[in-house]
């Protein structure tokens, strides 16, 4: 699990004027997974901005996924899962079955979820070429001086 704690931006409202606001980052945390999914939820994890929220590590016929989110907009997230797509494309060789990556928008919630299922003998290989893509891509964070 990731936590996200960003300041609402409503375009009604002057930020600036608000008393009290506060510049929020993201902040990665611990959290208690199914050991063979460890993996794929630290990887995605690794890229910036990302949010795991939930995840299985699937058992005999049932495929294992982590669901995710990014931070900002509907947009943002929709841009990554595309990039993320791209990425899983050039690094892994193209194999039926193995993973796929969705958007899910269930009715009345602010904005999709994206899932990451693959099979659970596919976890390891997916981990390692997504934290092979997270690397070059982190930033040093503004509180590691």
């Amino acid at each position: 699990m990731s936590i996200c704690m960003e300041p609402e931006q409503r375009a009604d409202r002057d930020q600036s004027a608000l008393p009290g606001q506060h510049n929020q980052i993201v902040v990665k945390v611990n959290a208690e997974v199914d050991e063979q999914i460890a993996p794929l939820v630290s990887a995605l994890s690794d890229f910036e901005g990302v949010l795991t929220l939930d995840s299985c590590q699937g058992d005999g016929d049932l495929m294992a996924y982590v669901y995710f989110t990014r931070c900002g907009t509907s947009r943002d997230l929709l841009w990554f899962v595309d990039e993320l797509a791209a990425i899983l494309n050039a690094r892994l060789a193209a194999r039926e079955n193995e993973y796929e990556v969705r958007l899910e928008w269930t009715a009345g919630t602010e904005k999709p979820l994206a899932v990451l299922r693959t099979r659970p003998d596919y976890i390891d290989e997916l981990a390692a070429a997504l934290f092979a893509a997270a690397k070059p891509r982190k930033k040093q964070l503004p509180y590691n001086k």
